[in-house]
C-alpha cells in the first residue's frame, strides 16, 4: 500500500521543464544561453519602467529583438544514397537552403564534407557545411543556408573518388 501511495505521490509531483538544445547550442525558443540572459537583463530594465504604455513598448521592442529566426526554406534536398548523391551537382540562389537526406536503403555509412567553397568562407562556416558523423539510414544534415556566392564541393569522405557533388551558389 506504501509503494502504491509513494508511486502515486511521484507521478502528481510538477514535471520540471525540459530543455532541448540544436548543435549549435539554441535551446527549444530559438536563442542561446547567452542570447537568453541578454534577453532576461533587457526586460528586466522594461519592467522597471513605471508608464504602463512605455514598459508595454519597451517588452514589445525587446521580444522583437529576440526573435528567433524563422527555419529556412529548403530549396534543394540532396538524397545521400550508396555511393553517390543525388543530385549530384547544382545551382542556388544565395541565401537558399539545402539538406541532406539518407536513403533508408542504404547498406553503408556516408557523411557529407565540404573540400572546397568559396575564399570567404570562416573556419566555422566550413566545419558546419559537415556531417558531424557518418550514419548509414534514416539521418538528415540541413537544411543549410549557403550565403556566399561561389562553387562548394561536398564528398562523402569514406568514398571519396565516387561520392561528390557540387553547388554553385549565384546572386
Amino acid at each position: 500500500m506504501g509503494a502504491i501511495a509513494l508511486a502515486l505521490g511521484a507521478a502528481g509531483a510538477a514535471p520540471t521543464p525540459a530543455t532541448a538544445t540544436s548543435e549549435t547550442g539554441a535551446t527549444a525558443s530559438g536563442l542561446t544561453a547567452k542570447q537568453k540572459k541578454a534577453k532576461k537583463k533587457a526586460l528586466k530594465k522594461c519592467y522597471k519602467i513605471k508608464n504602463k504604455a512605455k514598459r508595454k513598448k519597451c517588452v514589445k521592442k525587446v521580444n522583437q529583438r529576440f526573435k528567433p529566426k524563422p527555419k529556412p526554406k529548403v530549396a534543394i534536398n540532396v538524397g545521400v544514397n550508396d555511393d553517390y548523391f543525388s543530385p549530384s551537382g547544382t545551382t542556388m540562389k544565395k541565401g537558399q537552403a539545402i539538406k541532406w537526406v539518407w536513403n533508408n536503403a542504404n547498406a553503408n555509412a556516408h557523411n557529407v564534407t565540404l573540400v572546397s567553397g568559396p575564399g570567404s568562407l570562416t573556419a566555422k562556416e566550413k566545419y558546419d557545411l559537415t556531417t558531424p558523423s557518418s550514419p548509414a539510414v534514416q539521418y538528415t544534415f540541413g537544411p543549410k543556408v549557403l550565403n556566399k556566392t561561389g562553387t562548394y564541393d561536398f564528398v562523402c569522405s569514406l568514398h571519396s573518388t565516387v561520392m561528390v557533388m557540387s553547388v554553385k551558389v549565384t546572386n
